[in-house]
């Protein structure tokens, strides 16, 4: 075998699983080189805004979100009109204009992201929580309902 030739993990189940409605998933985006660049709260505020608007256009169920200064968190499922890597694919587009429109330059994500669908014994109010808890856990804020920046599009919380 020739020792020049890599060979790349496959990191992406099976493309139907995130075409699957109401399978809940737990995503992390991260920014290129994990630098923080959403520490302008106007940046933040639109980041937040159009996955809102998005998931909303492709009724795509955010049960929890957090959006820290060099990823995000969410914790979503699919619908009937999206699945998920395409919802992830907007959500970076659109958001990589409007971190340009702020200034910024070049490409902002890492390529891909993270994925984890929740298992039977895996519950989402807790997964939600630990995403809630994130800034907290990071030392931004005391109480997870300080940061401005975490919710649920789905559950009043």
């Amino acid at each position: 075998m020739n020792k020049d030739i890599k060979f790349h993990k496959k990191i992406r189940l099976d493309t139907e699983i995130y075409k699957t409605p109401n399978l809940p998933c737990f995503i992390t985006i991260c920014t290129k080189g994990k630098i923080p660049i959403f520490t302008n709260k106007c940046l933040l505020e639109s980041v937040r805004q159009i996955i809102k608007e998005v998931s909303s256009a492709d009724e795509i169920p955010i049960y929890a979100y957090c959006i820290m200064p060099n990823h995000i968190h969410l914790l979503l499922s699919a619908s009937e009109k999206q699945g998920i890597i395409e919802f992830i694919r907007e959500i970076k587009g659109r958001s990589t204009k409007l971190a340009w429109d702020h200034g910024l330059n070049g490409k902002i994500w890492q390529k891909s992201f993270y994925d984890h669908f929740l298992r039977r014994d895996e519950d989402v109010s807790e997964t939600g929580i630990y995403i809630l808890n994130n800034p907290v856990r990071k030392g931004l804020v005391k109480e997870w309902k300080e940061y401005k920046f975490c919710g649920s599009f789905v559950y009043d919380l």
